[in-house]
């Protein structure tokens, strides 16, 4: 295939810049920015004052939309947008009027309100089924990058959960802390690690909360993969009120992991069992031990419209 894509994405640790491998290896030229870029000048600038940080994103945002000749992208992604001006987003239609414009969303309108940009795009999907029913976008769930899509089982007890996450709401903290007691208390091995920050764990001693074992860094690679291989399951809590599965969840689907969410909404989906899928409501865990040492008879369920491969043709609309 030919084109070329401006793809402007929130950074969010390998993921947008997954989809733009992905991209690139369907034979797109794939330019790929940061719609909020974490250097140090931008992130002083945030500290210091609102204004001066809107300035210098604005300015950041039309630099990258000037860099490039008028009518030169055939696709314009967008993953995540209420970042960029209002003012930015017609010059960029301006500049690129012929091109295909899509819009993608990775949070619930709740939490980030994309309504006033819609009238920008000719396609917008959202992960959230609720959101793409009321508002009348595209429904489209995450997805699984390459390295989770062939890990191989390697847990020596039924009895192991791993849970791997940022915080930024301390609803979630205290959910991952209420789990781990549960598992103490039947002893089931949990492996956390939580990231988190500033401002984050910030929010959780406002609200009370002292995080003990939460970090500024990211989790790396290798640990990441030694943590789910080394797990019969995942302990999913999303950090905002969303009906939209998280990454997590579509990650260890691929993985052939049981799931253990408060997510109901998968019970709606056609990859639900009751011996990959635990819902629990609240804080409540009963039966968690008894599903982690029931026997998966759910094999051989196809999950490759949910990798990233298959994310990148259906947002471009690219048929196989």
């Amino acid at each position: 295939m030919e084109g070329r894509i401006l793809f402007i994405a929130y950074d969010y640790y390998e993921y947008a810049r997954a989809i733009d491998g992905e991209f690139r290896e369907m034979g797109f030229e794939s330019n790929f920015y940061s719609i909020q870029p974490e250097t140090i000048p931008f992130k002083v600038a945030r500290r210091l004052s609102g204004s001066l940080y809107r300035s210098s994103l604005d300015r950041y945002h039309s630099e990258i939309i000037e860099k490039y000749l008028k009518g030169y992208f055939d696709y314009v992604i967008f993953l995540q947008v209420h970042q960029m001006s209002q003012e930015n987003m017609h010059l960029l239609k301006e500049r690129q009027s012929q091109a295909r414009f899509v819009l993608y969303n990775w949070d619930a309108v709740k939490t980030h309100d994309y309504r006033p940009y819609m009238r920008f795009f000719d396609r917008v999907l959202t992960f959230d089924p609720v959101d793409a029913g009321v508002l009348g976008v595209e429904y489209l769930p995450l997805f699984c990058i390459r390295r989770f899509q062939d890990l191989r089982p390697r847990f020596e007890t039924p009895l192991s959960v791993y849970f791997i996450g940022s915080i930024v709401n301390p609803k979630r903290y205290e959910a991952v802390r209420a789990f781990e007691r549960y598992c103490a208390a039947n002893a089931i091995s949990f492996q956390t690690y939580m990231s988190s920050t500033v401002h984050g764990i910030t929010q959780m001693l406002k609200a009370g909360i002292w995080p003990r074992g939460v970090s500024l860094r990211a989790i790396g690679a290798e640990r990441f993969v030694e943590m789910m291989e080394t797990s019969n399951a995942v302990f999913d809590f999303a950090n905002h009120a969303q009906s939209g599965f998280t990454m997590r969840t579509m990650e260890n689907l691929c993985a052939g992991k049981k799931i253990i969410t408060n997510n109901a909404m998968v019970k709606e989906t056609d990859f639900y069992s009751e011996d990959r899928f635990f819902v629990f409501k609240g804080l409540e865990f009963e039966g968690v031990s008894e599903f982690l040492q029931r026997q998966v008879s759910s094999e051989g369920r196809d999950t490759s419209r949910y990798t990233v491969q298959e994310f990148a043709r259906r947002l471009l609309g690219v048929a196989r």
